[in-house]
């Protein structure tokens, strides 16, 4: 067998018997790939897991547990979610006290962006006014899949290759933006306040959302929606002030919500 990755698809959305079933087949795939010797198994954005009928965290944890020969490989964008799904810390978790290494890959700074841009310009032989660079650096904020999305637009689009970044980024984001402030009546106005203001501290947002509401919400339901937004990856907490985790997201906002 060959080194070569295996995509898997799976959608289900069963109960009762049928959902035995599931399992028990997903069960019997992670029995043969533990038979094949040392194989990685990735799910991606498994955050989403949680909604899953089928049972699954005993199930890995059996996988965990059983299967010497299968690594499990957890991917997600909203992290905060991951690690309730996974639950390594809820004694109430099948998943709890396991060992697991955590990677959780940051934006770069503004220097560690400049010298990425200006490496990847020299290993092409490409000359860029230092003038662009900054401002991709300003408007990119150091996350790589748009430096690295802009290095390549720069090819055909010379400058004009950020504002395309943030249109194309955009697009991209928006629908799974959607979805997620779909989840709760308060989540797009808070989104807005933190993407309007830039850095907003609670009360800020309390006073954003009251204005643009017409009437007042709950303390408890502001601070339990940003630490839900918070979990999910859009926004993040620096000391007292919040902030728009990503300036793809932010700029979406700002444009569509």
């Amino acid at each position: 067998m060959g080194k070569e990755p295996i995509n898997v698809h799976i959608l289900f959305a069963l109960k009762g018997e049928a959902s035995n079933k599931v399992r028990d087949s997903i069960a019997k795939a992670f029995d043969a790939l533990n038979e094949l010797g040392r194989v990685a198994v990735v799910l991606d954005e498994a955050q989403y897991l949680r909604y899953s009928t089928v049972g699954l965290r005993p199930l890995l944890a059996h996988v965990y547990d059983r299967l010497r020969n299968v690594t499990l490989i957890m991917t997600g964008s909203e992290v905060g979610l991951l690690h309730d799904f996974i639950g390594i810390d809820d004694p109430s978790s099948p998943l709890y006290g396991r060992y697991g290494l955590t990677i959780e890959l940051r934006p770069f700074d503004e220097e560690r962006s400049r010298q990425f841009l200006r490496r990847g310009f020299e290993e092409l032989g490409v000359m860029v006014d230092e003038r662009v660079i900054e401002r991709a650096v300003e408007e990119l904020d150091g996350v790589v899949g748009w430096l690295v999305y802009f290095g390549r637009l720069y090819l055909e689009k010379g400058a004009d290759a950020i504002d395309e970044v943030k249109e194309m980024g955009a697009k991209l984001v928006k629908r799974e933006l959607e979805e997620a402030l779909s989840r709760g009546p308060y989540y797009a106005h808070i989104m807005r306040a933190v993407a309007t203001l830039g850095r907003a501290r609670w009360r800020n947002v309390v006073d954003y959302v009251t204005a643009q509401l017409g009437r007042r919400v709950t303390n408890a339901t502001i601070a339990r929606d940003l630490r839900n937004l918070v979990k999910m990856g859009f926004i993040e907490k620096v000391n007292d002030e919040y902030r728009v985790t990503d300036p793809i997201v932010r700029y979406a906002v700002l444009k569509w919500l």
